[in-house]
């Protein structure tokens, strides 16, 4: 196959104008469907990559998955839609972590609130000056930091709830404490008030701040650190953290570096899942969206011909187009409903899922989902030594909206979906819960799953980018395709 023959590539704003070294042309996706009619064909699976990749390695995934799809007995189409988020975000993340200020503060962070929550540190080490503290230094030097400081080590020690309650009940004293900690410890280093008077930082602004970027004194920095250790604190009396170690870098993100960090890509990304199914009306030439020319061919393919099997695939950010499509196929020809979902570690948000899928169950036939339990997704390391969770785990802690929230629900996360306290009273969850569980649909697949899960159920991947890689995943969606 030629990609011209099953690619299609998604240039700027969702359209077909060129961004890369292959571009698709309307005129490509004319000449499929004159094949289509030509040979006849009557199943068609629509692939779409996660939010990991690049065009290169877009197209690259494209070939592998093409080549699965018609082993399945399927014809393809795959959309390459350039998404390049981890090339960003890991390279903004390495930056950030190589500054002196980012060290000097994840060590009074961490020095603080392990005492606070209850993470006793070493005897011998927990009166130390943090900055020079050699337990948390060691730690730091660790590619996964403080491994085992999570809600289960509490519980085990009996001394999370016990020390949670000793804390302030009301907020604002908490956070004045705070303050005057971190103040001693901050003006305490000449380093560290050097490097906070030599560093612009963007601060996330509140709703009636306007954010900026620039050098901040040292009190509005202590006001800000002292947040970001409240937020964390808050967090684990509501069991809505990351770990410990995860959910200090995305509180320090969240507040100091957000702009730094680049989650206006992951923004960006989402609105292209969005916008290439925009309306072709009065548009003509590149200005056409891709998406949305594609799925008009689609319909009138299916209109002509009403034995029409399309199933549809999408591996991480691509349940987010996959949920658009979802929509948009809804409002202008409900008639077509699509055979066959399936989801590889979904990075669509539970509430999208919820609206456009599970509510709305009449606009396809089967579903399926394959993502990591809970323990191979916090194991698996997104930047070692400093983001320790899967990607999932950062889109969710502070990816979604900007910055703006935290624990956002997303679909491919265990935690999100088990029905589960504190995951068990919102309705999307509720919902989703439900839909995913229902008894004897076989909707989903938690990897690893062992030699006696049923034929199209078997999964293996460990990482959050190997699903489209891992033999039993494959095999399973073929499977699944295949499937009366």
């Amino acid at each position: 196959m030629e990609a011209k023959d099953f690619i299609i590539n998604v240039g700027p704003n969702g359209t077909f104008r060129p961004s890369g070294s292959y571009q698709t042309l309307p005129e490509h996706i004319d000449a499929i469907f004159q094949c289509y009619e030509t040979d006849k064909v009557k199943k068609i699976s629509i692939y779409f990559h996660g939010g990991l990749v690049n065009e290169k390695n877009g197209m690259k995934t494209s070939f592998k998955m093409g080549k699965h799809i018609v082993d399945a007995g399927q014809t393809p189409l795959c959309f390459v839609w350039e998404t390049g988020l981890m090339e960003i975000v890991s390279a903004n993340l390495t930056k950030i972590t190589d500054t002196s200020l980012f060290n000097k503060i994840i060590k009074i962070l961490v020095g603080k609130l392990s005492e606070k929550l209850g993470f006793e540190l070493p005897e011998g080490h927990r009166t130390y000056d943090f900055s020079t503290n050699t337990h948390i230094e060691s730690e730091l030097f660790n590619p996964i930091p403080f491994e085992s400081y999570n809600q289960e080590k509490l519980i085990a020690t009996n001394k999370g709830v016990e020390t949670i309650t000793l804390l302030d009940n009301n907020e604002t004293d908490l956070i004045r404490s705070l303050e005057g900690d971190f103040s001693n410890l901050i003006q305490a280093d000449p380093d560290f008030t050097n490097a906070i008077a030599n560093t612009k930082l963007t601060i996330n602004s509140d709703k009636h701040e306007q954010a900026a970027r620039g050098i901040i004194s040292i009190e509005m920095f202590v006001k800000r650190v002292a947040i970001i250790a409240f937020r964390v604190i808050k967090r684990f009396i509501n069991k809505r953290d990351h770990d410990f170690y995860p959910t200090i870098v995305e509180e320090i993100l969240r507040e100091l570096y957000i702009a730094e960090l680049g989650a206006w890509v992951w923004n960006n990304m989402k609105v292209k899942a969005s916008d290439m199914w925009k309306d072709n009306q009065n548009l003509s030439g590149l200005n056409l969206f891709a998406g949305r020319y594609l799925l008009d061919k689609l319909i009138d393919y299916t209109k002509k011909n009403n034995d029409i099997e399309i199933n549809l695939i999408g591996h991480s950010a691509g349940s987010i187009a996959i949920c658009n499509l979802l929509n948009t196929t809804s409002n202008i020809y409900p008639q077509l409903v699509y055979n066959k979902i399936a989801f590889m570690a979904p990075a669509c948000r539970i509430d999208l899922f919820n609206n456009e899928a599970v509510m709305n169950k009449n606009r396809f036939k089967h579903f399926r989902m394959f993502t990591m339990n809970n323990q191979f997704e916090t194991n698996d390391c997104l930047v070692p030594y400093f983001y320790t969770h899967s990607l999932l785990y950062l889109i969710s802690g502070i990816l979604e909206d900007e910055g703006k929230e935290f624990d956002g629900y997303i679909l491919g996360l265990e935690r999100h979906i088990q029905g589960t306290y504190p995951y068990d009273s919102a309705q999307e969850l509720i919902n989703t819960n439900e839909f995913l569980f229902e008894a004897s649909t076989k909707r989903i697949a938690f990897s690893k799953t062992d030699s006696n899960a049923p034929d199209g159920l078997k999964t293996k991947s460990i990482s959050h980018g190997g699903f489209d890689d891992d033999n039993e995943t494959i095999k399973s969606i073929k499977y699944f395709l295949n499937e009366t």
